[in-house]
């Protein structure tokens, strides 16, 4: 996983899961529920990651770990 890639998982983790049919059913209102305690830990995870990998391509351009940390 590379640092937009990163950056994308905390994003979808911090929107919350889909309201599914079966919950419509049970009368639950249409949206999303909100993220639960360790959704957003794991989102700042991925956004420190995020960080992380672009402060490392930004110092470190010719490092070849880094290069393959980050990923295309």
């Amino acid at each position: 996983m590379n640092g937009p890639d990163h950056y994308r998982e905390g994003e979808r983790l911090l929107a919350g899961q889909p309201i599914h049919a079966d919950d419509l059913a049970r009368g639950v209102e249409p949206g999303t529920w909100p993220p639960t305690q360790m959704e957003l830990l794991t989102a700042q995870n991925h956004f420190l990651a995020a960080l992380v990998a672009v402060l490392a391509a930004d110092r470190f351009p010719d490092s070849v770990t880094w290069n393959e940390v980050l990923g295309p």
